[in-house]
């Protein structure tokens, strides 16, 4: 988006500006680095000519960020989803000495965003003839009917099984061993309550024609778990596939705590 060329207008007298952007394919590491993202945000605060006030960032188990940058006209803040690489950031001010365009850009630049969609312009507070504020109209309710589980979702798709592909990135290299990656792959056979194919339930191993580490599978009753590692980019790329329902998150947090590892990316494909 050329922010120079579609500059956010608020047009009504307001007492506060109220900005959502939605910022996508962001760099996974930077969003999953707590301390980064509160130097990113002050940043993003002060270019906008804000005056900062105070910052706090806080880091989620096994992932993820949220935060606020406290500001003179009221704040910046963000949540951050690194398996996505997505984060979701509100600004509001009180003040009309703001940049939001500027704000917007710098976080863009600094998140590393491929795709940044401003989501909402809002006036808050706007002010009618008479000196008053004006009462906004209910937009909807605040039930959890609209929000789908990702059981929900299988359910939905009339889905016969799912895919998810889980990397998991800056693993210790003492961990991306056949014998460490065995025992990985045997408590994801237990989280996945699935009986594994062979009489051993050990994983088959191979040797990838180019690159380094080693290609795995393991056979399921109703599923595989197949992928590689890599020692040299200390990452654990892996696929599971499973001709029934299973949470990817809850997968997803077995590895990466499986794993050591620092963050990691998810995918979700439902199989019809």
């Amino acid at each position: 988006m050329n922010l120079q060329a579609q500059p956010i207008n608020f047009r009504a007298l307001a007492l506060g500006r109220h900005l959502t952007i939605e910022y996508y394919d962001c760099d996974a590491g930077i969003l999953a680095d707590t301390c980064l993202m509160e130097q990113i945000f002050v940043e993003a605060a002060n270019a906008s000519g804000a005056t900062v006030l105070e910052s706090s960032f806080h880091p989620f188990q096994p992932q993820g960020v949220s935060g606020i940058v406290v500001i003179c006209e009221s704040h910046f803040a963000v949540h951050a989803w690194p398996e996505h690489d997505y984060a979701a950031v509100d600004i509001f001010t009180c003040g009309d000495q703001i940049d939001f365009n500027l704000a917007a850009t710098v976080l863009r630049d600094k998140l590393q965003s491929r795709s940044m969609v401003i989501s909402n312009v809002l006036s808050r507070g706007v002010m009618g003839q008479d000196g008053t504020v004006m009462r906004e109209t209910p937009a909807s309710d605040l039930s959890n009917e609209n929000t789908l589980s990702w059981q929900d979702r299988y359910q939905s798709a009339d889905a016969w099984g799912m895919l998810a592909s889980v990397d998991v990135y800056n693993c210790p290299v003492e961990m991306l061993t056949e014998k460490s990656i065995d025992m990985v792959l045997q408590q994801l056979c237990g989280k996945l309550n699935a009986d594994c194919c062979c009489a051993s339930c050990c994983a088959k191993f191979s040797d990838p024609e180019k690159g380094d580490g080693l290609r795995f599978t393991q056979l399921l009753d109703c599923g595989t778990v197949t992928g590689r590692y890599s020692i040299e980019r200390k990452t654990f790329y892996c696929d599971i596939f499973m001709g029934r329902f299973f949470d990817p998150r809850e997968i997803s947090e077995l590895l990466i705590e499986a794993l050591h590892g620092d963050y990691y990316r998810l995918q979700v494909a439902m199989r019809q």
